[in-house]
């Protein structure tokens, strides 16, 4: 499914466990100007969620969380409640509960969404503390700065060996070299492209 694409690792199961359950139809798409996702109801009854394609997994995940959130408004109250009222935030507040946690979201950005949360806004771009936050892990190439990247998952140094993220050190990263098993150090502020390849 391409949608797993854009999700963090620790977050993909209860993404899943939500979809079979509401039985959710999401399609991603190239990106729009105008909005980061939506939620609609066509003629035939047709729901659907579409996402816009986010290198920034955390921002993508927050979307589709507010997306779901329409959706299961919509179920119990149609379209007697405003899209962004109490209802909304109500749903949108107990389905994030299950993804509170710093092995899907780096701390910065969890605090900020746990702010956010108590009074949510109809887009995390009117939030100040919580755009910034995801704005620091915005890429607009295939690098990623390896404090970006999740604990357990895989990236190329150099274009040429695979690694593992295992822990942090202090400031710096413990990374398992996947050809010879030996542990590196690197600086949170190495470059390094995603290997999203299965070994």
């Amino acid at each position: 499914m391409i949608l797993m694409r854009f999700i963090p690792v620790n977050a993909k199961e209860k993404i899943r466990d939500l979809i079979n359950k509401h039985e959710l139809n999401i399609i991603v798409v190239s990106e729009r100007k105008t909005k980061r996702g939506d939620f609609r109801v066509y003629s035939n009854g047709l729901k659907k969620i579409t996402l816009n394609q986010d290198s920034n997994k955390f921002r993508f995940l927050i979307t589709l969380l507010h997306e779901i959130s329409h959706q299961l408004v919509f179920q119990t109250f149609g379209n007697k409640v405003r899209p962004h009222g109490i209802e909304w935030k109500k749903v949108f507040k107990e389905i994030s509960k299950a993804f509170m946690f710093d092995s899907i979201f780096p701390l910065s950005i969890l605090n900020a969404f746990k702010m956010y949360l108590k009074n949510p806004k109809s887009s995390t771009d009117l939030d100040m503390e919580l755009s910034m936050s995801l704005s620091e892990f915005d890429t607009l190439s295939d690098h990623f700065y390896i404090r970006q990247l999740e604990m357990g998952q895989l990236f190329l140094h150099k274009k040429k060996d695979i690694y593992k993220k295992i822990s942090k050190k202090r400031k710096r990263y413990v990374c398992e070299k996947v050809s010879n098993r030996k542990l590196y150090l690197f600086q949170p502020n190495t470059l390094v492209l995603e290997y999203n390849e299965k070994i």
